[in-house]
């Protein structure tokens, strides 16, 4: 390019450019579907509700947390169904290929703050009718897991 090229050709090359430099995006990378729980649609629903309990068994196991803090039936508990879906949104986003390096421990900070606000959304009992169930290892389901997630509980 020389100083007398237009300007619009200039910007033109610059996208060329920039198209060429750009990192591509993974397949399922910065692709990360947010879960808005409010406007879930039944229909959507089993995959959802699937996805974030295999995380939240991932999760509970990987750091130890007691069903104290995270019961087996979390997926009862609105608020900590909200707190556990941010946390695994936050933890996509942080492994991102395309993150510098630094998501991983911007998770763990969000993680330490997150830790205390589960207390309050679960202070160790059911008040809903229904009780505690014990875990008997990381894949223990309860009963009624398949009739829970074919319906999005959008109001709950």
């Amino acid at each position: 390019m020389t100083d007398d090229t237009p300007l619009d050709d200039l910007v033109a090359s610059l996208a060329e450019r920039w198209e060429d430099q750009a990192p591509r995006q993974s397949p399922g990378m910065l692709g990360i579907r947010v879960i808005n729980w409010r406007t879930l649609d039944d229909a959507d629903a089993p995959e959802v509700w699937t996805d974030l309990r295999d995380w939240v068994n991932w999760f509970t196991h990987r750091y130890n947390l007691p069903t104290r803090k995270i019961p087996p039936c979390w997926f009862k508990h609105g608020a900590l169904v909200e707190e556990l879906s941010a946390l695994h949104t936050a933890w996509l986003v942080s492994y991102d290929s395309l993150d510098a390096g630094y998501g991983p421990i911007g998770w763990h900070e969000r993680l330490a703050v997150a830790i205390p606000r589960l207390a309050t959304w679960y202070n160790g009992e059911c008040h809903d009718g229904h009780t505690e169930l014990p875990r008997t290892g990381g894949d223990a389901t309860p009963d009624e897991w398949a009739d829970w997630i074919s319906q999005s509980h959008a109001g709950s």
